[in-house]
């Protein structure tokens, strides 16, 4: 069987821990075919981000206008737009597709570096989230867009998710799983209906790449035919497995950790 179409719009990750590599590799794994429009070259390493090449707008928007021609796309995710320019030049064609579009607002790394201009952040406001079938933030990009305080509690998750949901007019995953020994996620939908998934933490594991690598199972799922919160629901327990079934190596003293989503297809 030809299997479904996604498109991710992301940053290249040398680490193949996030970005374009695990979003390949997560689509592969749930059984869909993934193209990838390259928006930077980033030098990284779980908790290491060296350094940060884009490419240029127009490039960008030529990879996503071919790919959108030429292959019958089901769903979108976007993943590092870094620069307004980026996001201006993807857009109008995404606008233009209308086809489901998952959005991972990738702006701090989880070591701290950040992954989008500053000035990049009201052009996405603008462009992309109006368009945007599903908003994936974490708690610091929930309280970023928002303009809120430190988000600490699942209360408080709860809260800025619905708010955030209520201002953009999406659907919004609020992802807690840095608040505590539980992690809290909480899908608002448009109209004001909740979705809550708690579970305990896998501790004593790198997470490097599980932003990336929810949001392209999502859109794997979405691609599928599955309804959003099912998508959600079987995105979430796919990343959880991909964490359990960590991959470790021992090198020069440290310990890395990779997500392993060589996992049987959760379709």
């Amino acid at each position: 069987m030809t299997p479904p179409v996604i498109l991710s719009i992301a940053g290249s990750d040398c680490s193949s821990g996030a970005g374009i590599q695990a979003d390949l590799k997560v689509a592969h794994a749930l059984g869909v075919f993934s193209l990838t429009a390259v928006t930077c070259v980033v030098s990284e390493v779980p908790g290491d981000v060296s350094a940060i090449q884009a490419i240029e707008p127009e490039l960008v928007a030529d990879q996503v206008r071919i790919c959108l021609d030429t292959f019958p796309v089901a769903a979108v995710k976007t993943g590092m737009l870094y620069s307004p320019e980026i996001v201006g030049a993807c857009a109008p064609l995404l606008r233009r597709s209308g086809l489901p579009l998952v959005v991972d607002p990738v702006m701090i790394a989880t070591a701290g570096d950040p992954l989008m201009l500053e000035s990049a952040i009201t052009a996405y406001e603008s462009d992309i989230l109006p368009i945007t079938t599903l908003l994936t933030p974490n708690t610091d990009e929930l309280a970023r867009l928002l303009g809120c305080g430190t988000i600490t509690t699942a209360a408080r998750l709860k809260e800025a998710t619905h708010a955030l949901c209520g201002k953009y007019g999406c659907a919004v995953l609020g992802k807690g799983g840095h608040l505590s020994n539980r992690c809290h996620d909480i899908l608002a939908l448009p109209g004001g209906q909740t979705f809550e998934w708690t579970r305990d933490k896998i501790s004593g594991v790198s997470t490097h790449g599980t932003g990336c690598s929810l949001s392209s199972a999502i859109a794997s799922l979405l691609a599928h035919g599955l309804p959003l919160p099912e998508a959600v629901s079987s995105a979430l327990d796919f990343v959880a497995q991909s964490i359990a079934a960590h991959h470790r190596w021992q090198h020069q003293g440290l310990g890395i950790d990779v997500l392993n989503h060589a996992m049987p297809s959760r379709t």
